[in-house]
């Protein structure tokens, strides 16, 4: 028999973010232990403030489980230290690829842009497939996520199961918890760093790539060296249907790497964007966004 999980009523987003502290404490206590899966939780763990929470959450909740960390090769050194050192017991999935700038320079797919996001798909989404998983996602960090994130939520892609137990927390009520149970947290939110992800990420504005490559200058070489590589070994190589491939449309990788740098999909790339793992509430509905 199939076994039904449980939905804490109500979920009104604004009864959960003007509960004090010890009341959204309680409430995600109890939907993690209504829900806990008899072999445990699958619990994402990256490091940045979100994860440290839902996974204390888990200890104090008393249910089983595992974290693991995605290893994406370009996270940030602090955060990969912080990890180690303050949370040793989180287990590592390192691709089976090996470093992402190698998939990069080396595959005839265009860079990862933001429409076509298959870097997610492939080093950050994978893990715990057919398990129960804990994500620390909250529907205040985008108006894609408050549509389709709820404290249970179904996947549309594969049918799996994600409890989000502070989606609907904002990030002062995140910081609260933080400050309150005295949880150790990378540095970089100290430096004035809002999140802790892939170095270069496409997702985020121009301004905020250009501070992390200037924080961390080696990623900015790996990213052009990487592109302009991609560019040098299949601009000119026709795909299997005999067409030229997105590389031919630029002169040279400098070309290339400038494009990718502007966030400016042109309209023959557009369209093209691989849906990999839609997490909807309502199942078989996704947005078609990665």
């Amino acid at each position: 028999m199939e076994r039904q999980l449980f939905l804490l009523p109500p979920t009104d987003p604004d009864l959960v973010r003007n509960s004090p502290l010890p009341d959204r404490v309680a409430r995600v206590i109890k939907l993690l232990k209504d829900n806990e899966p008899p072999e445990g939780y699958y619990l994402a763990f990256s490091g940045g403030k979100d994860s440290i929470v839902i996974k204390e959450l888990a200890r104090m909740s008393g249910v089983k489980f595992d974290a693991w960390f995605n290893n994406t090769t370009i996270d940030p050194p602090e955060a990969i230290r912080f990890i180690k050192e303050f949370h040793p017991d989180v287990k590592w999935n390192n691709n089976k690829r090996g470093s992402m700038m190698h998939q990069v320079a080396t595959r005839p797919k265009m860079p990862p842009t933001r429409s076509w996001r298959w870097c997610c798909g492939e080093y950050k989404e994978g893990g715990g497939k057919g398990r129960v998983k804990i994500f620390g996602v909250r529907a205040e960090e985008s108006t894609a996520r408050a549509a389709r994130w709820r404290e249970v939520t179904l996947s549309s892609y594969d049918g799996d199961t994600a409890i989000c137990p502070i989606v609907y927390w904002t990030s002062g009520q995140v910081w609260e918890f933080i400050r309150f149970y005295n949880l150790p947290y990378c540095s970089l939110y100290d430096e004035g760093f809002e999140r802790i992800g892939c170095i270069g990420c496409p997702l985020i504005s121009r301004r905020l790539q250009d501070r992390e490559f200037e924080r961390w200058p080696r990623f900015y070489e790996g990213w052009k060296r990487a592109i302009i590589r991609n560019w040098e070994k299949w601009h000119d190589v026709p795909n299997k249907k005999g067409d030229m491939r997105f590389q031919n449309k630029f002169k040279n990788g400098e070309a290339l790497f400038a494009w990718w740098r502007g966030y400016r999909d042109p309209d023959y790339i557009r369209g093209a964007c691989q849906s990999e793992q839609l997490w909807t509430n309502i199942p078989g509905v996704g947005d078609g966004e990665n």
